[in-house]
């Protein structure tokens, strides 16, 4: 009986230590990485994304969490990469936009709950480059097709 209790115990703690850890808790140890650029956002940041025709989006983000390497070819780990892939699978993150262009990729995936998204995931590669966005709130597909993506990027020089 103690044994089972033991087990029962070391399993609640598992699951919940596992629940708690997200997608973005994966890029956490590169955060203060040379080469790596990080930024963390609150509030209500929408201004800050315009669309491809520079309009205002008509999402409401409530955070922004962004993993740059800057570094030629710097990238995260291969082992990271498996538990970023398992992880999505198991939050039921969806694919919503995948696009190459002129050696730029694109990859979206979001969860879904009624007519919008609340999570956002997204992985940008460009110049041996490779980002890393994380988006909650209210977001609409529209704007995830549209988005420019270098609007966040504007004024940093690489």
């Amino acid at each position: 009986m103690k044994n089972t209790i033991t087990i029962l115990l070391v399993a609640f703690v598992s699951l919940s230590v596992s629940a708690q850890y997200g997608v973005d808790n994966i890029f956490r140890k590169y955060k203060n990485d040379k080469g790596v650029i990080a930024w963390q956002f609150e509030g209500d940041i929408a201004g800050m994304l315009k669309t491809t025709n520079g309009e205002d989006i008509k999402s409401s983000l409530e955070s922004v969490d962004f993993v740059m390497f800057i570094e030629e070819g710097k990238d995260i780990s291969d082992k990271d990469q498996q538990k970023l892939k398992e992880k999505i699978n198991s939050d039921g993150y969806e694919m919503l936009v995948q696009a190459r262009d002129k050696g730029q990729k694109v990859k979206l995936m979001g969860i879904q709950s009624g007519d919008s998204i609340t999570k956002v995931f997204a992985q940008v590669s460009f110049e041996n480059k490779s980002a890393y966005f994380f988006l909650t709130g209210e977001i609409f597909l529209e704007d995830l097709n549209n988005i420019e993506f270098d609007s966040l990027l504007e004024g940093l020089d690489f």
